[in-house]
This record gives C-alpha cells, structure tokens and sequence, in this order.
C-alpha cells in the first residue's frame, strides 16, 4: 500500500509539474512575440534599408538598432545604404517593389513627409502609402564652424559676415524637402544673409565636405558632430532646438543667440510598405520597441548624441507631420 501511495503521488506530482511548466511557457509566449508567424517571416536575415549614406546620424542608429533587433528576433539584421535623391531612390523602390515577406524594412524621416508639397519635383507618395512601425530618435538641428576659422566665432560675427559674403553649405537635399536647406532658407529670409547649398547624398558627405574646407559652415544634427565638437575639432554656434541640449549644455538656443526663434530636428524611425501583412507589421513593431530597452543599445545611441524617442501610431505620424508648417512657413 505504502509503494503504491508513493507512485501515485510521484505521478501526481509529475503531472502537476507538467502542467505548471506548461502554463509557464504560455504566460512566456504570450508576453513576447512568436518567433516565427509565416513561413517567410522572419526570414534568415532582416534588412534595415538606409536612405543615406554610411556614416551619418541616421545610418549609424540604424546600425545600432540593427544589433539589439538581432538579439531579439535571433536573426541576423544588416543594414544597407540606398542613396540618392534625398532619400527618395529608396523609398520609391520599397513602395513599389515587391517587399511583402516583411524581411525588409525603411527607415524615413521627415523629408518622406514633404515629398508631396515639393514644388520643383512633387511626390507621388506619403504616409498613406506606408505603415509605420516605430520611431527611434530626435536629433536637433545645430550650427557649426571650423575651430580655425577667423572670419566669424559666434552667431553675430557669422551673421555680418553672411550679410556680405556668399556662405556655402551642403544639404541632403535642397528645398523644402530637407531640413538642413530649410534651415539656410531660414537665414536668408530672417536675417538676408547668402547662404547657397550644394546637394549630397547624407550627412557623412556634408561632413566631409566641411572638414575639407570645401564649404563654410555646416547644418547638421546633433549626433554629426558631437565627437567633433568634443574633441575641439568644431566649434557649435548655437542649436535649433526650445531649450539647451542636454550633449551640449554651454550651447545657445539660436533664440538665446540671436532673438528669432526655429525649431529644427530629424525624427529618424522604420516603417513597412502597404503590401506587409498587419500582423507581421504588429511583430515588428513589437520587437523594436522592446530592442530599444537593451542596456547597450541605449548607452550606444547616448554616446552618439541621439536623444531617444519610440513613439509610435497616430503620435508617430503626427510627430512627421509636426515641421510641416514650419517648412511651409519658411518656402512660402
């Protein structure tokens, strides 16, 4: 009697081990995406397409987010640069392409936003035509020099001198469409200074340029030049931002700086084309948000100087759509 009492318990037991493990693994599985929702999806390996070239802000968070997205997907994510056009040769090549295994991912930003309200080349497309997934950072607008320059150091030396001289700088793209350019039309309209842009194909070569002498001032986010203003290399003239900038705490707003006021910032996220299945489109957006909470990936984005932000549904589209008017305003 006593061997039989023991088995039953020892099968009681194991059964109630059983059953407590198997509900374990579904309070798991229902806190956390399923690792595999289709046959394609995911697939082997994940591609963040990049609209700019290597190097700059957004492709760099890209790369970071690529990184912590792997670590939680468990599979490998690349990104890859498709240049051109301020950023529209990729965007028009995932809205048309056929992209709808979800293995493939944009990245965008406000210039997407001002396709369509471009005078000298209007978009067919805008945020219709996509769904967004996330967004992953804010990077405010800033004004640098070369440290060595003698001919201003600071926003009123700059502005008399621009006043009078022709002023080169490099841009994405020109027009309403980019922010950089928006930001020397600003100046010429505000202060009547002549600021002429020169059209690249990202933030790197607009770098490049201006570190080789071959423009004057460089408008650029803040994660661009951060190690540069660090290490003395540049010197930044004011930031166009509604307060100080936590990376830069001795830097003036340009407000502080000058009396007129401009906010500017790139808001950097991902988004899926229409074809992508909703739950696939739900997965992903998941997955980052969660991607965005590892430790090494937020120590990675603060020592770039990108301020964090995962905002997403209608507040991500209304974030986009948030320098319409300004942009507008300015090219009006």
């Amino acid at each position: 009697m006593k061997k039989l009492l023991a088995i039953v318990s020892a099968c009681t037991l194991t059964f109630l081990l059983a059953a407590c493990s198997s509900g374990g693994a579904q309070s798991t599985s229902a806190q956390s995406s399923p690792s595999k929702i289709s046959d394609d999806f995911p697939g082997e390996t994940i591609t963040l397409v990049c609209p700019f070239s290597a190097g700059g802000g957004t492709d760099l968070g890209a790369r970071y987010m690529a990184t912590a997205l792997s670590d939680q997907l468990g599979v490998n994510v690349v990104v890859e640069n498709e240049t051109g056009s301020g950023g529209w040769v990729a965007w028009t090549d995932l809205i048309n392409g056929d992209y709808s295994d979800g293995n493939t991912i944009g990245l965008i930003n406000q210039n997407f936003v001002m396709g369509e309200i471009d005078p000298e080349n209007p978009r067919d497309y805008n945020l219709d035509d996509v769904q967004l997934l996330c967004n992953q950072a804010l990077d405010y607008n800033v004004l640098a020099i070369r440290t060595s320059d003698d001919r201003f150091t600071d926003i009123e030396s700059f502005l008399e001198y621009a006043k009078n001289n022709s002023v080169l700088v490099s841009a994405q793209a020109t027009g309403i469409t980019d922010g950089d350019s928006t930001t020397a039309e600003w100046f010429n309209k505000t202060f009547g200074t002549q600021i002429s842009v020169i059209p690249v194909d990202g933030a790197s070569d607009s770098r490049g340029m201006f570190l080789a002498g071959d423009t004057d001032v460089l408008f650029a986010s803040i994660s661009d030049v951060l190690s540069s203003y660090q290490s003395g290399e540049m010197k930044i003239l004011c930031v166009f931002a509604d307060q100080r900038s936590d990376f830069m705490p001795d830097i003036p707003t340009i407000e502080e700086a000058s009396g007129q006021k401009l906010i500017a910032f790139a808001a950097r996220g991902y988004f899926y084309p229409k074809s992508v299945d909703s739950k696939i489109v739900s997965y992903m957006t998941d997955a980052m948000m969660k991607a965005m909470q590892d430790k090494t990936y937020i120590q990675n984005m603060s020592s770039l100087g990108l301020q964090l932000d995962n905002t997403s549904g209608d507040e991500y589209v209304d974030l986009l759509n948030s320098q319409v008017t300004t942009r507008e305003a300015i090219w009006g």
